[in-house]
């Protein structure tokens, strides 16, 4: 019997279980025998999206708070909160587009997808949004 399970052209180890959100292990610790890997699609889109989804709240929570830091007036607190509705929206468009194509990539090459993949993205993601949000950049491209 092998010790192997075969499901959409990916060999998964026997007894695998999804690692747990967000299972993120520096490589260089003394844990070296602990490896999380992903091997579904919809684990990997469920990653990408959470991780997208923390980044830019983040992200929009602090951009938030600067204005009303900068206006000075307690009634600009609605921008935090616009601003949070607007991130969170984004987060599951584009976590979800790329959390998609990740999961379809990975699965047609057989590949492995490291924990730290989808964090990756979400950088990505989100400084991309920090940069197309200058004007000059924005006309550049």
């Amino acid at each position: 019997m092998s010790t192997n399970l075969q499901s959409d052209s990916i060999y998964i180890p026997w007894g695998y279980e999804v690692p747990s959100f967000p299972s993120l292990v520096w490589p260089r610790t003394s844990h070296m025998d602990t490896k999380y890997y992903l091997y579904y699609t919809s684990d990997i889109w469920r990653f990408t999206m959470y991780w997208t989804m923390i980044m830019f709240c983040a992200v929009h929570f602090v951009a938030g708070c600067w204005a009303v830091l900068m206006n000075r007036r307690w009634t600009t607190v609605i921008v935090v909160a616009i601003s949070m509705i607007i991130a969170f929206v984004e987060s599951v468009v584009s976590g979800s587009i790329i959390g998609a194509i990740l999961g379809l990539i990975y699965n047609a090459g057989s590949f492995t997808m490291s924990t730290w993949i989808p964090f990756v993205w979400a950088v990505v993601l989100v400084l991309t949004v920090i940069m197309t949000s200058y004007s000059m950049t924005a006309a550049v491209m």
